[in-house]
Formats: structure tokens, C-alpha cells, sequence
């Protein structure tokens, strides 16, 4: 059982409503601008004195993980610093990846809620109809 081309077209209109939503842009940019600075400045603290990282794709892997929340624990920060960044990322990854969600959710569902908004005014107008009648 696959998906059918009405399914694959609801699909594709939703995901083209999403991507071209303004706040879509601005979160992917603010996500992945946090994610690159966190990194650069990850390197810088923990580079040298941190054994496991060795490169820039290291603290980039660091904080990919970490935004993400996944924190697979083999790379982790050993200064202070280093550490308080880590927690400002898991923060900072829950508040972006929660608007994410809700920006999606609210995409995905908004033609529903209008099509329920149409109809529950059509029940409103017909129950003041039958109002007047009585």
C-alpha cells in the first residue's frame, strides 16, 4: 500500500506552504547559525586541551548532537566554558526545535481548522435560520 498521487500532492502542497512560511527561513537561519557559531566557538575552547577534538568537523559533530539534544556523549566539552556552551546549546536546541514543531504542526493543520471554521459558521448561520423560524 503506497502513496497515491493525491496523497503525494497533499504532502508536496504542505511542505511547499511550510518552507515558504517567512518564519520558516528565519528559524533554519537562526538554527543553523547557532549551530556553526556554537561550533567555531567550541573549537576554540576545547581545541588543544580537549583530545577529541582535533577539527573544526569534530566541534561541528559536538554541536550538531548537542542542539539536537541526541548528545551521543563521545565527544564531550572537558573546560568550563566549554560546558556552560554545551548547556546554552541544549537550551537553545529545545526553543528552536519546539518552534520548529509548532510551525509545522500549524502548517499541516491550518487548512483543516479553516475548513472546520467554514463549517461551524454554515451550523451557526443554519441554527440562527431556524431561530427565526420559531
Amino acid at each position: 500500500m503506497g502513496f497515491g498521487s493525491k496523497s503525494v500532492r497533499f504532502v508536496s502542497g504542505r511542505l511547499q506552504t511550510l518552507v515558504q512560511h517567512p518564519i520558516f527561513g528565519i528559524l533554519t537561519v537562526i538554527g543553523n547559525g547557532t549551530i556553526a557559531l556554537a561550533a567555531l566557538l567550541f573549537y576554540h575552547l576545547e581545541h588543544g586541551s580537549n583530545p577529541k577534538v582535533d577539527s573544526y568537523l569534530d566541534a561541528l559533530w559536538w554541536a550538531v548532537a548537542t542542539v539536537t539534544t541526541v548528545g551521543y556523549g563521545d565527544i564531550l566539552p572537558q573546560s568550563v566554558p566549554g560546558k556552560i556552551l554545551g548547556m546554552i546549546m541544549m537550551i537553545l536546541g529545545s526553543a528552536i526545535f519546539c518552534s520548529f514543531t509548532a510551525l509545522f504542526a500549524s502548517v499541516l493543520l491550518r487548512p483543516d481548522f479553516i475548513a472546520v471554521e467554514k463549517e461551524l459558521e454554515e451550523v451557526d448561520k443554519h441554527l440562527k435560520e431556524k431561530e427565526k423560524q420559531s
